[in-house]
């Protein structure tokens, strides 16, 4: 009885989160209510860890896109670059390794260069501040800023890569042959070159090798069908809320999404098959997917992707795209 019970409760649920205008309306609140709860305030940061470090590569992405235009004002930024180094040091103390203080220190010493032959233009209090906080030491080559030259940026363009853009496809039959942990790790490490938001770098990736528990978590998804077995490693991408303002609750996903595309290509690009999968359900069911995922509650769902290696020879959807007219508005 109580069994028969439990799944009429299921399945009344089901429907009314997964198929009803009133699922539709608690999804969108609970993804609002997420995004307030964890997101950072611009004006007031929280000292939280993880939020106070991604307003400090926020900011310091500001000085550092400040010193890359083409003519920079000289003493720009002066107000951010106090609070950066007050805020830098508060989190230090909890962190005093972290990488994101040498990002901070290196764009601080090439702010001190830039301004070499004016530094009677900063105020006293400040260049003794800065000067004080980057002390010594050499570049790490963490930040700051970096050259480079047209024909180096020509060297993969072209057909060559126009090729390997239409060769890609989303693949749903794989080879047995497994494929290795460090290939994953190798796309990844390629994938980190992807562009976010002030170089916040806000997504994560949830990695998968067991069998049984990739078809435990592809059972919450309703586009495997037929090919769930093939899928020999599952990554979920997703986003942190806590990388992002208040303001910006679309950035999370269309950084998630450069992200995952990036992460496909990177695949691709190492000889590996691969298949987005679309993570487009409702939050209670969500909320049950990152709870048997191990996924924090305060990340965004993005994408599932299936892997495998490939076969010898494989059919794929031709997915014939639109011409360039239909989507193109000349304004």
């Amino acid at each position: 009885m109580l069994s028969a019970l439990l799944s009429v409760k299921s399945k009344a649920y089901g429907f009314i989160f997964s198929r009803t205008f009133i699922g539709e309306v608690l999804t969108g609140l609970h993804s609002m209510w997420l995004h307030l709860r964890y997101s950072f305030n611009d004006r007031n940061p929280d000292t939280e860890q993880e939020r106070l470090e991604y307003y400090l590569v926020k900011h310091c992405h500001i000085i550092e896109k400040g010193l890359a235009l083409p003519s920079p004002r000289k003493g720009f930024g002066q107000p951010k670059i106090a609070d950066l180094i007050k805020r830098t040091q508060e989190y230090e103390q909890q962190n005093p390794d972290s990488l994101v203080g040498e990002m901070v220190r290196d764009t601080l010493r090439e702010y001190l260069a830039f301004h070499a032959n004016d530094l009677q233009i900063l105020p006293m209090e400040l260049l003794r501040s800065m000067t004080l906080f980057v002390g010594n030491n050499p570049s790490k080559l963490k930040g700051g800023l970096k050259v480079l030259n047209k024909p180096e940026m020509m060297t993969y363009g072209g057909e060559s890569f126009e090729k390997f853009l239409s060769c890609r496809h989303s693949v749903r039959n794989f080879s047995d042959t497994p494929v290795e942990d460090d290939a994953i790790r190798r796309a990844l490490k390629i994938s980190q070159h992807t562009p976010s938001v002030c170089n916040r770098q806000g997504w994560k990736v949830h990695y998968y090798n067991d069998r049984n528990k990739i078809r435990q978590l592809l059972s919450f998804q309703n586009g495997n069908s037929g090919f769930t077995e093939q899928v020999d490693k599952l990554l979920i991408v997703t986003g942190s809320t806590k990388a992002f303002t208040r303001y910006e609750h679309n950035q999370l996903f269309i950084d998630g999404g450069l992200y995952a595309m990036n992460l496909m290509l990177a695949l691709h690009s190492l000889g590996l098959g691969s298949c987005p999968l679309n993570t487009c359900m409702s939050w209670l069911k969500a909320g049950s997917l990152k709870q048997t995922a191990g996924i924090p509650r305060h990340e965004q769902l993005i994408m599932m992707i299936a892997v495998g290696n490939l076969l010898d020879e494989f059919r794929v959807a031709k997915s014939h795209k639109y011409p360039v007219d239909k989507i193109l508005k000349l304004h």
